[in-house]
């Protein structure tokens, strides 16, 4: 009689075990705790595109002081060169050309995240973004008889219509900015997650003088060849796709 009864009391006391386990694990959260860091792509579904997070393309991370404190924080640091030379050494008519551009952009973002409370899965937020974005370009373009060098922007010639067009490119210019956002982390499994965001900001574009100038001088050489512009832009954004990251 007294091994039945401690067979049933054994197997209450591990399914008493196991249901209060099981419990716990229930309403234990998947977001991330105090000291972690996150970082994400942002994905686009529909046209499938995967890029690095935001609009300026950047390198995203997110520092939880607290779990319901994150500080953040994106960069972007890329540059672009191109060399395109024609060599015709023989034959009366030689020539020589040599065209080298150069294009540099270096961006950092830095704000500060308030996560609310949620659920144990849904982590909705709001904060504020300070970002500014810096580029710089130039050109050279040498030939038998002289050298043009083009500072802040790239020419860039072709044909059209039997007429040579002549475009300015990769234009330089320093840009600052300030966001207002919300947005959510749904964590799908510990340390794994999709969210969304939108934001509400203010920038102002400061494009940089273009200056072209020819060794040997010409009649059509000027050392300054535009004047000071500037565009200021106030509006929402979504951001291009779904965010997809993970923490650590």
């Amino acid at each position: 009689m007294k091994k039945p009864i401690l067979i049933m009391v054994s197997v209450l006391a591990a399914v008493g075990s196991f249901a209060q386990s099981t419990k716990v694990d229930s309403l234990k959260s998947l977001k991330p705790n105090a000291k972690s860091f996150t970082t994400e792509l942002n994905v686009n579904p529909f046209n499938g595109q995967v890029n690095l997070n935001n609009s300026l393309n950047q390198i995203k991370f997110r520092y939880f002081a607290t779990p319901s404190v994150a500080v953040r924080l994106g960069f972007n640091i890329s540059r672009k060169d191109s060399i395109n030379n024609v060599n015709i050494p023989y034959g009366v008519n030689s020539s020589f050309s040599n065209n080298e551009r150069k294009s540099s952009t270096v961006g950092v973002n830095l704000g500060i995240e308030k996560h609310l409370a949620g659920t144990k899965r849904l982590s909705p937020y709001i904060g504020a973004d300070l970002s500014i974005t810096d580029k710089s370009s130039s050109q050279s373009i040498s030939d038998n008889q002289s050298t043009t060098t083009i500072t802040n922007a790239w020419n860039y010639t072709y044909y059209s219509n039997n007429t040579i067009v002549t475009q300015i490119q990769e234009n330089g210019y320093t840009r600052y900015g300030l966001s207002l956002f919300t947005g959510f982390d749904f964590y799908i499994a510990q340390h794994f997650f999709f969210g969304y965001e939108f934001d509400y900001s203010i920038t102002k574009t400061n494009w940089k003088n273009v200056t072209i100038t020819t060794t040997p001088s010409t009649n059509n050489n000027s050392a300054n060849n535009s004047t000071k512009n500037s565009i200021a832009t106030f509006g929402p954004a979504l951001m291009n796709g779904i965010r997809l990251g993970y923490s650590f």
